[in-house]
């Protein structure tokens, strides 16, 4: 479900915000939904990697392959799928590391909010 609501508000938000909000996503909606310490990170990987293929994808076969072989070409990449490949992977793991960010600031305020052990209501 995580996966789910990061993916659908990273690529509505992007139409309308930098590229950098895929950062922000993972983190808030982890900090907010409990998940499990990998899931944190596989959610945000794949609900950031996912839509980003996804739509380069779109873009490649749109263009023919015009757009992003050039670009691969600049980055000495073979063809322009591998390109589609690479960003997936980098936006991924922006993605799964700014959702495990979310897990751990969550986990930091489940604990504080708990009483220590041995001190009065």
């Amino acid at each position: 479900m995580n996966f789910l609501i990061i993916a659908i508000l990273s690529a509505v938000l992007q139409i309308f915000t930098p590229w950098w909000v895929i950062a922000i996503v993972p983190f808030v909606v982890l900090a907010w939904r409990p998940v499990t310490f990998r899931g944190a990170f596989w959610a945000g990987f794949g609900g950031i990697a996912v839509p980003w293929l996804l739509y380069g994808y779109y873009q490649h076969f749109i263009s023919d392959g015009a757009l992003s072989d050039r670009v691969a070409k600049i980055f000495m990449l073979p063809n322009g799928i591998v390109l589609l490949l690479v960003t997936a992977i980098v936006g991924g793991l922006v993605g799964g590391f700014s959702g495990l960010a979310g897990y751990w600031v969550r986990q930091i305020f489940r604990r504080s909010s708990v009483p220590a052990a041995g001190t009065a209501p």
